[in-house]
């Protein structure tokens, strides 16, 4: 079960049966949905999610088995609470890693995040995708560090595309026009799929810790993640393909704060360089696409 659009990144995937689009608008939403999850009579609920709506639809689910976060305060809507683990893994990782509590073994699995909406691999460009927004202030790099890495980008011959969501056009046109040759705002996408096949043609993203992040990192297109309050540890994969960039040396940094209650230094004190170097590491490692 899943909501749009992130529904969307279900698509094609042959490891899934059913894909429930939820939809709970008006007052008999939820009792709709819990109604309908019980005459399909599932042996296993896992809520991932553990809000308080996601707890009710699993505990009036009538599954044998109702598993959810046991630190929430809403456990009591499981009969089978998952402890999280006491060291921090990548998100991904530990949403398998909890499921060895249920008798799932998880030992090898493979974590990597994974989208299926190609019959066949779309061929990378020289281009680098920037991805500027963020909805928390802690976790925006200044557009004018995106207009300097792009304007470094460039000068090493990749050209630069700016993806932008909604309400964030503004922000791409500005981040564009800043660079100036060689680099474009996206064009509007309507779907995930149709930005998934804009990213797909990148041969490297950089970005703020966002949700397009793991669209890129979905793909396997490489990423530079720029991070500040958030925790590369949790939001950023282990694999040498995807590298996380910060100010270790400050000593609020990865505070988990959505706003800064000094001036900001995680961001603005990170320069454009130091994300270059990162990103023209990345790029020494593959091949540029001949033209």
């Amino acid at each position: 079960m899943a909501e749009d659009p992130g529904a969307q990144a279900l698509e094609g995937n042959p490891h899934i049966r059913r894909v429930l689009v939820y939809d709970a608008r008006g007052p008999l939403g939820s009792l709709s949905w819990i109604r309908r999850i019980r005459a399909a009579r599932y042996d296993w609920i896992v809520d991932f999610l553990g809000t308080p709506r996601s707890a009710i639809l699993t505990a009036g689910s009538g599954a044998a088995v109702k598993a959810g976060p046991a630190h929430v305060s809403h456990r009591w809507a499981y009969n089978h609470p998952l402890v999280q683990s006491e060291t921090t893994h990548y998100g991904a990782l530990e949403k398998i890693r909890v499921l060895a509590q249920l008798g799932v073994p998880s030992e090898g699995a493979d974590f990597m995040p994974k989208l299926y909406f190609f019959d066949k691999e779309i061929a990378a460009k020289n281009m680098v995708g920037l991805v500027p927004a963020s909805r928390r202030i802690t976790r925006q790099w200044p557009p004018e560090s995106f207009v300097q890495l792009g304007k470094l980008l460039h000068a090493r011959g990749c050209g630069v595309l700016v993806f932008w969501g909604p309400g964030e056009r503004r922000l791409a046109q500005t981040v564009a026009h800043g660079i100036g040759e060689g680099a474009s705002a996206a064009p509007e996408t309507k779907t995930l799929k149709e930005a998934a096949a804009l990213m797909a043609q990148c041969r490297l993203v950089v970005t703020n810790c966002n949700g397009p992040k793991h669209i890129a990192v979905a793909l396997g297109v490489p990423t530079v993640t720029i991070h500040g309050s958030s925790d590369p540890v949790s939001w950023n994969p282990p694999d040498s393909r995807h590298l996380a960039v910060r100010l270790d040396n400050l000593f609020c940094i990865g505070c988990g704060l959505n706003r800064c209650p000094y001036h900001l230094e995680c961001m603005t004190g990170l320069s454009p360089e130091r994300v270059f170097e990162a990103s023209s590491s990345l790029l020494g490692r593959t091949a540029e696409p001949v033209s």
